[in-house]
């Protein structure tokens, strides 16, 4: 198998990623301050030649309104005291923020610092990153210690850097959730779930679920034993083949073991099992019989006492988060060991717009979010004593009066900003070495042996168009067991075939090899 080891990372730091971001579509807000400040003490570094405090406008991604003028403030008290930075900080409804930047860069607003949340190749493709590799060199140390070498590949494209990937949990794997009191009442055998190497060892898995299904059937035929992991039209609950780099869309992607040639996932026979599967528990009454229309969510059906199991993937940490949503003490239990793409590490990161007039503060800010945990914490959770207050076990929470339904603050973005292994632990009474295990699945997983490339997909928009179509009106019934694969798989590849699979996998295969030639 040609996959590359996790190296050390050197001073690495990683926490938790919250892999459902909720992106809702309510706008943000900020406000600051429009004076120029001067640094009472700006390190020689970072001093302007005109000994002035240089502004920079830093635009973030925000799916509630919140009052960002105070958090603002306490940020420049950092990076004006320390880097001689004074910082705009522009709140863009996260709904909108794409296409928001793209019109404040091409309007001339001044904008410095932009996001991503899974658009980075649609950013390298509109040229609206500025390259980073010498700046990075030069003002952002700390930043390029804790990433690493493996994870910089994520955002490096044609030998420059053009982004800093968040420096969180990457290794997310496929989780089975199951219900505590079901596990103790029928004596269930989770602990011989392993953390499969390999397709065949997670075919085991898999074989021992069913028998344990069987046994949750006959004792609670009122429940069902598995529930999908998202709503329509995205039903499934075996969400995927493990160790395969789907390339961003899964349409053309790297087997187990290949390196180069990509093949199409849903004409391998690694596919057509898990597709039996999910058939075989369908014929048995094990699955939600709605599974693929139903519009609750899988933390839903749990709480209701409607579901027994369901596949997720995910990080350290979900359980408490998943029993805490519901009220049912459940286990998640990893049935793969973790693997690591390109897409898993740089799906959110922050690189400085190309049409920034001042790159050098706004890499110094940069590396300052990937190094201090005080502003890293102060943009996570907001000020101290009025939006959060430390607790004994070390965890934060709200202050005494305040909730999630009155504070000016309450981001729960600690998925977002920067070196998230700096954060404190939100939530009196949650796992405290969570960070640690994070940390330990990163260098211990298996890496894709392209880490770096990134995929255009302009070239072929109106094949996947066609392609996206047709997966919606198959996979659902596949993945949850309506649809007999042995009939349905051969119309589905025709289908597909139909919609222009194979000019997007040739697209696919041209530019990573093109890309290999220049970069192996």
């Amino acid at each position: 198998m040609k996959m590359k080891k996790v190296a050390a990372m050197g001073m690495a730091a990683v926490t938790a990623l919250s892999m459902l971001a909720g992106c809702g579509s309510s706008g943000g807000s900020s406000s600051s301050s429009s004076a120029e400040k001067t640094a009472e003490s700006g390190s020689a570094q970072a001093t302007s030649d005109s000994g002035e405090a240089e502004d920079i406008v830093f635009a973030i991604p925000l799916s509630k309104t919140v009052d960002m003028s105070p958090i603002e403030d306490e940020v420049n008290k950092i990076t004006e005291n320390k880097l001689n930075v004074h910082v705009k900080i522009e709140g863009i409804s996260m709904a909108n923020y794409s296409n928001q930047v793209g019109l404040m860069m091409s309007g001339g607003e001044q904008i410095d610092i932009v996001s991503w949340i899974g658009t980075y190749s649609s950013l390298i493709a509109k040229k609206q990153l500025m390259p980073m590799t010498d700046l990075i060199d030069q003002y952002g140390a700390d930043a390029k210690e804790v990433l690493g070498e493996e994870f910089l590949k994520s955002t490096t494209s044609n030998g420059d850097l053009y982004g800093l990937p968040v420096n969180n949990g990457k290794a997310a794997v496929l989780n089975l959730v199951i219900r505590k009191d079901l596990v103790e009442e029928l004596n269930l055998p989770v602990d011989q779930l392993t953390q499969a190497a390999d397709f065949d060892g997670y075919c085991k898995n898999l074989d021992l679920i069913t028998e344990m299904y069987a046994k949750i059937h006959e004792a609670h035929p009122e429940m069902a034993c598995v529930v999908p992991s998202k709503t329509n039209p995205n039903g499934f609950m075996i969400t995927g083949v493990p160790f395969v780099d789907g390339l961003n869309d899964s349409l053309g992607v790297l087997m187990p073991g290949e390196d180069s040639k990509l093949e199409n996932i849903y004409a391998t026979s690694e596919f057509e099992k898990l597709c039996e599967y999910a058939y075989d528990w369908n014929q048995s009454g094990y699955v939600l019989e709605d599974a693929t229309t139903t519009q609750e969510t899988n933390n839903t059906y749990m709480q209701n006492n409607r579901a027994a199991t369901f596949f997720i993937t995910g990080e350290e940490g979900q359980a408490e988060q998943i029993t805490t949503a519901t009220g049912v003490d459940v286990e998640s239990i990893k049935l793969v060991e973790p693997y690591i793409t390109t897409a898993s590490v740089n799906g959110i990161g922050f690189g400085i717009s190309s049409t920034s007039k001042h790159p050098e503060a706004a890499m110094k800010f940069l590396n300052e979010m990937y190094s201090n945990a005080d502003l890293v914490n102060l943009l996570d959770w907001g000020i101290e004593g009025v939006h959060y207050e430390v607790q004994d076990d070390g965890t934060v929470d709200f202050p005494e009066g305040v909730d999630a339904s009155n504070t000016t603050y309450g981001l729960n973005m600690d998925w977002f900003f920067g070196n998230q292994f700096l954060s404190k632990i939100w939530g009196k009474g949650r796992d405290t070495t969570i960070y640690e295990r994070l940390e330990a699945n990163n260098k211990n997983a298996q890496f894709t042996p392209v880490m770096g490339f990134s995929y255009n997909s302009e070239p072929v928009s109106t094949e996947i168009a066609a392609i996206s179509n047709v997966t919606n009106q198959y996979l659902p019934g596949l993945q949850c067991g309506s649809l007999n694969p042995s009939e349905t798989i051969p119309e589905f590849l025709q289908a597909l075939d139909d919609a222009g699979i194979n000019v997007v996998i040739e697209e696919k295969q041209k530019q990573l090899d093109e890309w290999k030639a220049n970069n192996q």
